[in-house]
């Protein structure tokens, strides 16, 4: 239950048989022409017990997976802080220190200012009350909706400077992603505090095992208030059309209000992904995805979001 309530730190621990956890952060510099993000994690299977940093260089797409000794990684069991190699994440920053032949990272980012995704005893995370259904093959949360990001990196002799940049901050674990699934993210809008995220997947559970339900989770922060949606609250699905061209709009109401979102993907990189822990699914993330949300409120009123750069990934077709 302690894990429950606290999805943010490392739930796992060394000694499965078959598990990964990741955490997700993106930073992006404030003239936004620097976008990066850092995937660390572990990944446990009977053959290969290792952790790792996965890198996503945003605007040229190019990606990195780097693996370390599993002895590498540490981690506090309270709050998020993270080590693979000699780099460390948390939520007052990340220290990196990367050394390979094709990638050579070092510097230090601070994050403030952290807009952590707000939670209840009955509603933990991002999962609300699916959080407490046991045996699910993926799981995922929100740690930071929007912070600010300071310091620099320098990546191949290159100087990145994220001073008054922006961040973002979320993680999976379990042991399988879903077999299709579409996830969206942003908090770069003309808009002021604001951040966008969801996901759509195939979940297998209960009696659908088999084929999966078809569900869903996310939040919309405007300002000081924050819309959460998912397959266990008031909101549904109107409709999803993902074809697998790059781009698809999804609609979502709660019957009052409704948000229309059409993402546009572009400058795409290769990712692992998870499959009964090993890191051998290949996906096709891209963070440098245009955004336009609508939310059309209950009075009628409508607000129109614009966002770049947003994630957007993709696995199977939506229609």
């Amino acid at each position: 239950m302690q894990t429950i309530l606290n999805p943010m730190p490392f739930q796992g621990n060394l000694h499965k048989r078959t598990y990964f956890e990741g955490w997700y952060l993106k930073h992006v510099s404030k003239d936004k022409s620097c976008v990066l993000s850092f995937i660390p994690g572990v990944s446990l299977t009977p053959d290969d017990r290792c952790c790792f940093i996965q890198v996503i260089d945003g605007i040229s797409g190019k990606t990195w997976y780097i693996k370390y000794p599993l002895e590498t990684f540490q981690w506090n069991r309270d709050i998020f802080f993270v080590s693979a190699g000699t780099s460390t994440f948390s939520l007052d920053g990340c220290s990196i220190n990367i050394d390979e032949s094709d990638l050579k990272i070092t510097g230090t980012l601070h994050y403030s200012g952290m807009q952590c995704y707000p939670r209840t005893p009955a509603h933990p995370g991002i999962m609300g009350w699916f959080s407490f259904i046991p045996r699910l093959e993926c799981r995922h949360d929100v740690l930071s909706m929007n912070h600010t990001v300071s310091g620099t990196l320098q990546i191949n002799g290159n100087s990145l400077d994220f001073t008054e940049g922006s961040g973002y901050i979320e993680k999976d674990w379990g042991w399988n992603f879903p077999s299709s699934y579409i996830w969206i993210q942003c908090n770069n809008f003309d808009e002021q505090e604001t951040s966008f995220m969801m996901a759509v997947a195939r979940v297998p559970i209960g009696l659908f095992a088999g084929k999966g339900i078809l569900g869903f989770l996310g939040f919309l922060q405007t300002g000081k208030k924050v819309r959460t949606f998912g397959t266990w609250n008031k909101w549904t699905i109107q409709s999803c059309v993902f074809p697998g061209t790059g781009e698809g709009t999804v609609m979502l109401t709660d019957g009052h209000e409704r948000i229309d979102c059409h993402v546009k993907s572009s400058s795409g990189g290769i990712l692992k992904a998870p499959a009964k822990g090993a890191m051998s699914q290949i996906v096709k993330e891209s963070i440098n995805a245009s955004l336009s949300v609508r939310i059309t409120e209950k009075n009628g009123a409508v607000i129109l979001l614009e966002g770049h750069p947003g994630g957007f990934e993709q696995r199977g077709i939506f229609n």
